[in-house]
């Protein structure tokens, strides 16, 4: 694995938000490729504006990092980052059919949400990609209880002991590196590749919500840009973002 990406490492028993933290210094800065993680954090956030909930002893982690990529690659971020964690995840607990990123950066076991991943970035005018950061929060030992979300953690399939925040922390660091370095080098196709592996088996019937619109077909993959492919009645869509709804089947069905 290529960690040649150095990180400063951060630990705090409590923060209003990982990734509020990381933007905060970003602004101010004054560190470079921040690695934050915490205990507890008091103020959560989750993706498309939607409250977070974190239960005691679940990882919330954040990045900052300052790319020397050009800002078209950012729409990869959210790939490579659900691809760290899938690698972290897996290495640490073992490999099992039923698990699998749903696109783009959603980790899932049985059709229930595990993690989520929150990326935010700062583009310098006229289009330079200053900064990103990547919030990841993982349910590990307890699930929250959301009204109309179904949601798991580790503890459901993991039968040993359960890796401490800290470990698995450690490990997404490490991944991260190896898949920053990837799309550094402009090996989104090789990126593409490996997320389809670790991704929703092709051929699914899906409904997805994007804007106002609502469409149902059958998940055809990513293209060369990251876009969702979804076949309906009609026409081949390519969706740059929207939520995706899919009934559970494992890859081994």
């Amino acid at each position: 694995m290529d960690n040649k990406i150095t990180w400063q490492v951060e630990h705090y028993p409590t923060l209003p938000s990982t990734n509020d933290y990381c933007i905060e210094q970003a602004r101010l800065k004054e560190k470079i490729n921040l690695a934050v993680l915490t205990d507890s954090q008091t103020a959560p956030r989750g993706s498309r504006g939607r409250e977070w909930v974190e239960p005691t002893g679940n990882l919330a982690l954040s990045f900052l990092y300052w790319p020397s990529f050009s800002v078209e690659k950012i729409g990869w971020v959210p790939f490579i980052s659900s691809l760290a964690l899938f690698d972290a995840v897996t290495e640490l607990c073992g490999t099992y059919s039923d698990l699998y990123i749903k696109w783009p950066n959603d980790l899932l076991f049985q059709n229930k949400k595990i993690a989520g991943i929150l990326i935010e970035s700062h583009v310098e005018y006229p289009n330079v990609l200053e900064w990103f950061v990547i919030g990841i929060g993982l349910n590990i030992c307890s699930a929250p209880m959301v009204e109309g979300r179904e949601l798991g953690c580790l503890k459901d399939f993991v039968s040993d002991e359960l890796p401490s925040p800290l470990l698995i922390a450690d490990k997404i660091r490490q991944y991260l590196s190896y898949w920053i370095s990837r799309l550094d080098q402009g090996q989104e196709q090789f990126i593409r590749e490996s997320w389809l592996q670790k991704g929703l088996p092709l051929g699914r019937s899906l409904t997805v919500t994007s804007g106002n619109e609502k469409y149902i077909g059958i998940y055809k993959g990513i293209d060369e840009k990251g876009f969702l492919l979804l076949q309906t009645e009609t026409s081949l869509k390519q969706l740059s973002a929207g939520e995706l709804f899919c009934l559970y089947e494992s890859r081994n069905e």
